[in-house]
């Protein structure tokens, strides 16, 4: 917010007058003012004249009529006949459409700023002179006194951001957005409040611009070009065709004709990778440096200029996001382009510019602003898995805000979670924290906790301060906490979740139960615990081998507790605990998963192997026993489909990129000894997969076998894929000879790259039939070796955002089958 005084300004609650030339706007409960508007206002001034008598009459009893006829004491909202005539000067040409002044002028007060929400605001922020705050839509803080003084005034204001969006349930609410001065394009404001900045699609639209159901089979050029095929599904357009940019036109102009008050029209790639690998975007993206977002930037600006033409007036968004985030080195965006920067892989515990997990995004954010200064930023602020969890970011939140702006940032979408229920954890706090932020970046964000928490939680206030510094400290640097990170997907096992900070917890909020003074505190504070009992719940879901099953340690009080916790989502109205399912699928999902399942295990001297066949044939364990030390990564028990996930498994593809549908049904073959199984999967189409599991020392041998056991042809690949968790990946590396001579060290964590990444090797690039990952730290090598021959792609993914992972898969060749037909992958694997 840009904020500019002249005078010192003063409102007094009091029966004292301030100063001799302050206004005294209502004694012992009676006024002599009257609101004067324009016979022409706008909707939001007169909603704003409103808004200012309710509150007026709610603080001090009187009751000011609201008039256009000038007054012999007024208060002015809004430019009007009787403001013009007082020669005041206001800028409204530079308070824009938003902005506003206070000031007084003799024995008037003028509220007056731009007709579209200006002067609306401007009332609004005087209200919060007088003590008025609106924390939710249902708790707000109206002052009470028979007498309201008014000391000069002489200042103006215009909004730090001219997007202002906190994206939370608790956020949507058209008072309160309205008062709390945010204009987000999913936010209920109506006309009568100014309306809003309105997208239309909001994001995510080249589906929606070229639809494949339309034009892919008449017209397959006009998508991505992916591992030598042109794809319906799982890509994007082909951004150098030029009849994409045509019919892109058209969709544009037809979208608009049916959606007029949108101002912004976002023309952004579809929530996925799969761009286009033609050699025409391949050509442009070396021009433009290598960054994918060239061939994206030069399709956006040209039609863009297009759009023009027509409308002036509206703008063109698209994103920088995922592959997209680095800018072109050439092209620049046109003044009507709105550039969104995602910085989905930071770290939201610490200020972005002091960790070292973020620096890949300071540099896109400084590389953006230099060729930008119309940028706008998505931001995240829950955990989209776990809703629920409790989400420390108030220290990033207060520093990064102010930041962009630094940076030159025009809008911000802060986005959080949105569903029917709401409920995320602290949403309440959170928006109402972020829209005061939004506004003004000077703003005090401790104090605006301190008087939210006092107002929402009462006489319960004080321990629920010290549970939210508790969280903050889990993860503040040293020496002011631990220094953990926070990431938008992290589980329930994330560090900065110790038990000691559970324990804590679990205490602050017995006393703040135990304070809580009337029903409705106490429900609140019920409601922020739950995230607490949240994650014990999920914690208690592990999955551990007992002879030969595997399953939760207490499965009978697991469902008892399960229950208890959907009756209490119930209770609070919760529709979701994660953005991709809603609580009814995940109470469904939790009765399919959570039961025994029976392993089979293989063993010598060395390795111990649990294998689940009704876990996808799945290999969960590979003990080593010397030290008792899983090869695999363990899945998350707050996972999605847990436990029917990662380990060592084996998948049918179609090609390199496109799984077969439906899923694969497993059975063991007779005859399993100590060391060796096999066991037959059955895919949905009919094709089947023998595969064979035998110990060899300190190596587990696996063959795969598909067969096409179909009367047709069947195009098909097999791929064996193992996750492992080999400690910090600061230091841990990929070490390999490729095919076509040389060595290869891939650095997983490296200064100003994302903390997370992928990578697909083929041809010569591929390993010479071994590939390794090391510790430079020491510690066990994970190594798999395979027949070169028998390998097309090598896959590589990894993660250092709450565990450390790495995925190595590796897919044999795609082939036509005829009927009879099969072909063969066998991988080592093992440590060294």
């Amino acid at each position: 917010m840009e904020i500019v005084r002249n005078a010192i300004a003063l409102i007094c609650a009091s029966a004292v007058s301030c100063f001799a030339a302050n206004l005294r706007l209502v004694e012992d409960g009676k006024s002599d003012y009257s609101i004067v508007i324009a016979p022409d206002a706008s909707q939001s001034e007169r909603h704003g004249a409103e808004e200012l008598q309710k509150f007026l009459e709610e603080i001090s009893g009187a009751r000011l009529p609201i008039t256009v006829t000038p007054q012999r004491k007024m208060v002015l909202v809004g430019n009007s006949p009787a403001l013009e005539k007082l020669n005041l000067r206001i800028p409204f040409a530079d308070l824009g459409p938003e902005g506003f002044a206070l000031k007084t002028s003799g024995e008037h007060l003028v509220i007056a700023g731009g007709r579209l929400r200006g002067s609306m605001y401007g009332v609004y922020t005087f209200l919060e002179k007088l003590g008025c705050r609106w924390f939710t839509p249902e708790v707000s803080r109206i002052p009470k006194t028979r007498t309201l003084t008014v000391g000069p005034l002489d200042e103006t204001q215009k909004p730090a951001f001219e997007y202002r969006e906190p994206f939370f349930s608790e956020a949507l609410d058209r008072d309160w957005a309205a008062r709390n001065k945010t204009n987000g394009s999913f936010q209920r404001l109506d006309a009568t409040v100014g309306g809003k900045v309105q997208y239309y699609p909001f994001v995510h639209s080249f589906d929606l611009l070229l639809p494949p159901s339309r034009y892919f089979n008449q017209h397959p050029d006009y998508f991505s070009l992916i591992d030598g095929q042109r794809r319906a599904q799982g890509g994007q357009l082909c951004l150098t065709n030029p009849d994409v940019l045509r019919l892109g036109i058209e969709s544009v102009e037809q979208w608009i004709a049916a959606n007029p008050d949108a101002t912004i029209i976002s023309v952004s790639q579809n929530d996925r990778y799969g761009y286009c690998e033609c050699d025409n975007c391949r050509r442009v993206e070396q021009e433009e440096g290598g960054a994918h977002s060239g061939p994206l930037l030069r399709y956006v600006n040209a039609l863009a200029e297009q759009i023009e033409k027509k409308h002036p007036d509206k703008l063109i968004d698209t994103l920088a996001y995922q592959y997209t985030e680095d800018p072109p080195s050439v092209t620049r965006p046109r003044r009507n382009v709105r550039i969104r920067l995602c910085p989905i892989d930071a770290c939201e515990a610490h200020p972005y510019e002091q960790c070292p997990y973020n620096a890949y995004f300071m540099k896109n954010l400084r590389a953006w602003s230099k060729i930008t200064d119309r940028l706008y930023i998505w931001h995240y602020n829950t955990n989209f898995a776990h809703y629920l969890l409790p989400f420390p970011d108030f220290d990033e939140l207060a520093t990064d805000i102010p930041m962009y702006k630094r940076h030159g940032v025009v809008g911000l979408f802060m986005e959080g979670a949105v569903s029917q229920g709401g409920g995320a954890e602290n949403a309440e706090l959170r928006s109402y924290v972020m829209a005061k932020l939004l506004w003004d970046v000077k703003a005090d964000a401790n104090k605006l906790v301190t008087e939210f928490l006092d107002a929402y939680y009462g006489k319960a206030a004080p321990p629920l301060r010290a549970y939210f510094d508790l969280m903050q400290r889990q993860v503040r640097v040293a020496a002011n906490g631990l220094g953990r990170h926070l990431w938008i997907y992290d589980p329930p096992s994330a560090p900065y979740l110790s038990d000691e900070f559970l324990a804590n917890a679990r205490e602050l909020f017995r006393q703040a139960e135990a304070a809580a003074d009337n029903d409705a505190v106490s429900a609140r504070v019920r409601k922020a615990r739950i995230g607490i009992d949240y994650v014990a719940l999920t914690r208690s879901k592990k999955f551990t081998v007992e002879g030969e099953w595997y399953r939760p340690a207490d499965l009978e009080g697991l469902k008892k507790r399960w229950s208890t916790f959907m009756s209490s989502l119930r209770q609070f109205g919760f529709t979701n605990i994660s953005e991709s399912t809603v609580a009814t699928r995940d109470d469904e999902d939790f009765a399919r998963h959570m039961r025994p399942y029976r392993v089979v295990t293989l063993e010598n001297s060395q390795l111990r192997v649990h294998l689940a066949p009704d876990l996808g044939g799945r290999v969960t364990h590979i003990i080593d026993k010397a030290n008792g030390r899983n090869l695999l990564a363990e899945p998350e028990p707050g996972a999605k489909q847990y436990p029917d996930l990662g380990g060592l498994r084996v998948s049918p593809y179609i090609d390199y990129v496109t799984r077969m549908p439906g899923t694969t049904t497993w059975a063991l073959d007779a005859g399993a000894s100590a060391n060796e199984v096999s066991l037959m999967g059955t895919c949905q189409n009919g094709v089947k997969i023998r595969r064979r599991l035998r110990l060899d020392g300190a190596t587990l041998r696996t063959e795969a076998i598909l067969e096409n056991a179909t009367p047709a042809p069947v195009t098909a690949a097999v791929q064996s894929q193992w996750d492992v968790n080999p400690g910090d990946l600061a230091s841990v590396v990929l070490r390999y000879r490729k095919q076509a001579g040389g060595a290869l060290e891939k650095a997983f964590i490296e200064p100003e790259k994302m903390p997370s990444g992928s990578e697909v090797f083929n041809g010569g690039d591929q390993p010479d039939g071994v590939w390794r990952v090391v510790n430079r730290r020491g510690g066990p090598i994970w190594v798999s070796r395979f027949p070169k021959e028998q390998v097309a792609r090598c896959y590589l993914s990894w993660t250092a955002k709450s565990d450390n992972r790495v995925s190595m898969a590796l897919s044999s060749v795609s082939r036509l089958l005829q009927p009879g037909e099969q072909l063969t992958l066998a991988v080592d694997y093992g440590t060294e």
